[in-house]
C-alpha cells in the first residue's frame, strides 16, 4: 500500500515527475521565445538578458509565468541590450578581423604572437559576454558600470569562468554535430550556466544604501 502511495504522488497531478516535465517544457519554451526575441539580431542582448531573468525567477524560483517575466525583462532592458550587444559584436569581428589580416599578411613569430593576442581577446570578449547580459537582468548599472563589472568577473571568477567557457565549447559541439539542435539548446544552456552565474552575481547585489555601481568599488578597495 505504500508502494502505491508513493507511486501515486510520484506520477499524479503535482508529483514530482510532473513537476519535472513542467520544468523541462518551460524550459524549451524560453530557448524558444529567446530565438524569437533574437530574430532582429541587434534585439540578442535584450533577448539574453530576459532568458537568464526568466529562468531564474522561474525556473530556480517558481515564481511568475515565463512568457509575462520575459517579456518584462525583455522591455525594461531593450535599450542597453541592443546597445551592449553592438559593442560585443563590434569588438569581436574587430579581432577576427585583424586575425584574418595578419594570417594574411604576416608570417614569423611577431606576426603569431598578435594574432594569439587576438584570439586570446576574442575568447576574453566571449567570457565577458556570459557574465555582461545576466548581469544586465539583474542590476540597475550603465552600460559602463555593467561592461567593468562583467571584466572584472571574469577574472576575479576564473574558475567559473572556464566552467562557463565549457558549457559554450560543449554546445558549440553538439550545434556543429547537429545544426538542428540550435533550436532545443539555448533554454537547456542557459539553465546550466544559471547554476554557476548565480552564486557570483549574489556577491555583487547592491548593498543597502549604495548605488548599484559602487559595489564592485567597495569590494576592489577592501582587497
Amino acid at each position: 500500500m505504500v508502494k502505491n502511495k508513493r507511486e501515486k504522488n510520484v506520477f499524479g497531478y503535482g508529483g514530482s515527475f510532473v513537476a519535472a516535465c513542467d520544468k523541462i517544457f518551460d524550459i524549451m519554451a524560453l530557448g524558444f521565445l529567446w530565438i524569437l526575441g533574437s530574430l532582429p539580431v541587434i534585439t540578442v542582448g535584450a533577448s539574453s538578458a530576459a532568458l537568464y531573468h526568466a529562468t531564474v525567477k522561474c525556473i530556480k524560483h517558481n515564481d511568475g509565468y515565463i512568457s509575462r517575466e520575459f517579456l518584462r525583462s525583455f522591455l525594461m532592458n531593450l535599450r542597453q541590450g541592443v546597445f551592449l550587444w553592438i559593442l560585443v559584436v563590434a569588438a569581436t569581428l574587430a579581432m577576427h578581423l585583424n586575425v584574418g589580416i595578419l594570417m594574411k599578411e604576416t608570417d614569423g613569430y611577431a606576426g603569431l604572437f598578435f594574432i594569439c593576442v587576438y584570439a586570446f581577446v576574442s575568447v576574453y570578449i566571449l567570457a565577458m559576454a556570459c557574465y555582461l547580459f545576466p548581469a544586465l537582468s539583474r542590476y540597475e548599472m550603465s552600460c559602463g558600470w555593467l561592461v567593468k563589472i562583467s571584466m572584472y568577473m571574469v577574472v576575479r571568477y576564473f574558475g567559473t569562468t572556464l566552467a562557463l567557457l565549457l558549457v559554450w565549447i560543449c554546445v558549440g559541439a553538439i550545434v556543429w554535430k547537429f545544426p538542428m539542435a540550435m533550436f532545443f539548446v539555448p533554454g537547456p544552456m542557459v539553465f546550466v550556466m544559471s547554476d554557476f552565474l548565480e552564486r557570483e552575481l549574489k556577491k555583487h547585489e547592491p548593498a543597502d544604501g549604495l548605488p548599484s555601481g559602487d559595489v564592485l568599488q567597495d569590494e576592489g578597495e577592501e582587497g
